[in-house]
């Protein structure tokens, strides 16, 4: 008989892939910041891993990337703030906090693109275009092909 299998505590990290987990994310958004590196002063485990992102608007933090989602930790690359005023700042555009102090430091995104529509203006920017530039792309093939249907409907009579 079979050894009965360990279940996991809710609370408990999940191990995942935290280097292609990463690679993934930088491919996802790269177009859409003007740099994001996997941190190479930080060390990754089975549960977590570092990224280091630089915004279009020049913004730098430093993000926690888990199963539980990406977290700021840092306004620097490669670097965990002790104090987490700091990521609070940054996360709320350098505006004063609404006294939710702890939930604040808290913060924690479900996606990248969460994080970034949050410390990036430009971001939803860059991103919309993107968008219009591929359905733009898409139009055009489709066009194409249906002149291409044309002709061989009409080479056909």
């Amino acid at each position: 008989m079979g050894e009965p299998k360990a279940s996991v505590e809710p609370d408990e990290e999940q191990p995942f892939n935290c280097v292609d987990e990463a690679n993934a994310i930088i491919n996802d958004v790269k177009a859409h910041v003007a740099e994001i590196c996997i941190s190479s002063k930080l060390a990754s485990d089975a549960t977590q891993i570092f990224l280091n992102i630089r915004t279009i608007e020049s913004a730098t933090c430093c993000v926690q990337v888990t199963s539980r989602g990406f977290k700021i930790v840092s306004s620097q690359y490669d670097t965990i703030d002790e104090d987490k005023r700091i990521s609070a700042l940054l996360r709320n555009g350098g505006g004063s906090n609404s006294g939710d102090e702890e939930e604040e430091d808290e913060e924690i995104f479900e996606t990248p693109y969460a994080l970034l529509d949050k410390i990036s203006p430009r971001y939803v920017e860059s991103f919309g275009n993107q968008l219009c530039q591929q359905l733009r792309q898409l139009q055009q093939m489709r066009t194409e092909f249906h002149e291409e249907d044309e002709e061989e409907e009409e080479e056909e009579e």
